[in-house]
């Protein structure tokens, strides 16, 4: 299963990618060339635990935590890999630190200039 940038509902549940129980060192250790998912949010909801997923589009999906890697938290980057049996997510560890590294020299950068942060209708900073 490979979901694209098609035009579609903002909020989508969807089951899959299928998880990797142990994703391959490989995966983290070079440089992703495929495509990359956000996982935003974790959720508890009545169908079970799921993750809010933003994908390069822009969109966002949900999907069953359950179908996503052991272990992967809110702000992991998920290399998307297609297999013989779908879709396969890696977190991509050493990217997710790189960009929270980022993220909090932006937030410390922005605290030091006094500068306020924009903040959506929803009441969350953007960066």
């Amino acid at each position: 299963m490979s979901v694209k940038d098609e035009p579609q509902a903002q909020q989508e549940q969807n089951p899959a990618p299928t998880a990797s129980a142990a994703a391959p060192a490989a995966a983290s250790a070079t440089v992703w060339t495929g495509e990359r998912w956000t996982v935003d949010g974790i959720e508890d909801t009545p169908t079970g635990r799921m993750a809010r997923v933003e994908l390069p589009s822009g969109r966002t999906v949900d999907i069953l935590l359950s179908a996503l890697p052991s272990g992967v938290q809110e702000g992991d980057i998920l290399g998307i890999q297609d297999g013989p049996d779908g879709a396969v997510a890696h977190i991509l560890r050493e990217e997710t630190q790189a960009r929270r590294a980022e993220a909090g020299a932006e937030l410390d950068a922005r605290n030091a200039r006094g500068a306020a942060l924009p903040v959506n209708a929803d009441g969350e900073m953007t960066l």
